[in-house]
């Protein structure tokens, strides 16, 4: 396995605004990966639960980080629908997210 892709593991803190809004901060880690397509079956299981995975990257298992909510690549920020480890990595599957620029 080559990893020949970037990735980052976000992690999600919350903070208040000194007007009492939340405001979303992300703790990144600099990871290697894989991006990998999406299976045929795997994808109409996931609608059928009305989930819509759109990318699967792999990383390295020693890569993980615990409560890792979200998974930047290529400049955009998708949400962790599922994550699945085998021998010496993990499979991550992605679904995007709606930004609300307020």
């Amino acid at each position: 396995m080559y990893w020949k892709d970037i990735g980052y593991i976000l992690t999600e803190n919350t903070n208040i605004s000194e007007l009492h809004r939340p405001q979303i901060q992300y703790k990144r880690k600099k990871v290697y990966c894989n991006i990998k397509s999406i299976g045929q079956s795997e994808f109409y299981q996931a609608q059928v639960s009305g989930l819509k995975p759109e990318i699967k990257v792999e990383v390295k298992l020693q890569d993980i980080v615990e409560n890792a909510t979200h998974f930047e690549i290529k400049g955009k920020i998708y949400k962790i629908l599922r994550t699945y480890k085998l021998q010496d990595k993990t499979e991550i599957t992605l679904t995007s997210m709606v930004v609300n620029n307020e």
